[in-house]
């Protein structure tokens, strides 16, 4: 069998840190002639990008299942019942005996379906430190390929000759980003708080850096901060109600990250495994502020990872301006933090240049 007879079925959905890196995986297969096909949720992106890639996408209606009233629980059940009976007829029945489809699971309550999939291999990409109930369970129940983990420490769930350190799939030009050179007399912070903004970000961030400048009034924050959609002229007003007028450039999405990671000095940011890959990637310094409900408490996780090769720093929500303003302070003061810490993040790679899950989709055989 070549690689172009296989049918890459990708399960994505909800959260762009799903999506994004089935997407960057669809875009690579199709450049190898291969059939993609895409399950997803109706929530999230997924379908507006299947339409971008000319892909078939399928709608499930799966929902999730932790932390919910026993009402969501038992709905979600059902739900998923459906679509596992729905995948197995759907994929599987005219693919028993050929071996034609190959899975590939992205984590997020859709990639259950995976549970009936039986007419081919299944590959794993977990992308936090911490991996997700769906990709353990799958890894637990079903016989899995590859599991393809964004940080060293997700090998240790599953599996050793199984799971693979491959780092994470990102849309991101890393040429593109142009190096800061330092200036004594200015910070360029980029702040951002995820797709969908960080409130407890966008109101402390304001606060902290007018009270940075009554401790340092010769010194230049310019700021450029997403805040997330539908968050722009509540964020605009913590701005408006500082006694200091900032260098700030406001706005809901970034569009090009490559040009805001671009001539940074600091990163203000959560710390989903994507952000923490990108950032990693175009060897800025970060100061992570986890999402303290995060499931796992896997947010911490990822970027603890960095914080142990002294190449970031964690600010807990916990007081969280506070400890925001005590590291900055800390940082202006000895500017010399973030050089040093900028040899370490070079040393350090969280992303797949090397290609290792695309080639191992495309040589099974």
């Amino acid at each position: 069998m070549s690689d172009k007879n296989k049918k890459i079925i990708i399960c994505a959905g909800g959260t762009g840190g799903h999506v994004f890196p089935a997407k960057r995986l669809s875009e690579m297969l199709l450049r190898e002639g291969v059939e993609v096909r895409w399950i997803g949720s109706s929530r999230g992106p997924e379908e507006q990008i299947c339409k971008e890639l000319g892909i078939k996408f399928h709608r499930y209606p799966l929902t999730g299942f932790r932390g919910k009233s026993l009402f969501f629980k038992i709905i979600s059940l059902i739900f998923l019942i459906f679509s596992v009976l729905r995948f197995f007829l759907e994929f599987q029945i005219g693919n028993i005996f050929s071996k034609r489809n190959t899975l590939v699971c992205f984590g997020g309550y859709v990639s259950l379906v995976g549970m009936s999939h039986f007419s081919g291999p299944i590959y794993i990409q977990e992308q936090n430190s911490i991996p997700g109930s769906t990709n353990r369970l799958l890894a637990k129940y079903k016989k899995i390929d590859k599991i393809f983990c964004g940080f060293p420490k997700t090998q240790d769930f599953f599996e050793e000759k199984k799971a693979i350190f491959s780092g994470n799939l990102i849309n991101l030009n890393t040429k593109e980003v142009e190096k800061k050179n330092p200036r004594s007399n200015e910070l360029d912070i980029k702040i951002m708080g995820g797709s969908l903004g960080a409130r407890l970000i966008n109101k402390t961030v304001p606060k902290v850096f007018s009270k940075l400048s009554e401790d340092f009034p010769d010194l230049k924050f310019i700021l450029s901060h997403q805040c997330g959609k539908g968050n722009l002229e509540e964020t605009k007003s913590y701005y408006d109600s500082c006694k200091t007028s900032f260098d700030l450039k406001l706005f809901e999405f970034v569009e090009n990250m490559e040009n805001f990671y671009s001539n940074t000095d600091l990163v203000i940011s959560r710390a989903g495994a994507l952000s923490v890959s990108e950032i990693c990637e175009t060897q800025n310094i970060a100061i992570f502020i986890p999402l303290k409900n995060s499931i796992d408490n896997h947010q911490y996780e990822n970027a603890k990872f960095l914080v142990e090769k002294n190449s970031a720093f964690i600010c807990e929500e916990d007081f969280m301006e506070e400890n925001l303003k005590k590291i900055l302070f800390e940082i202006i003061k000895n500017p010399e933090i973030l050089e040093n810490m900028k040899k370490n993040i070079a040393k350090v790679s969280l992303t797949d240049k090397k290609n290792i899950i695309v080639k191992n989709i495309l040589s099974n055989e």
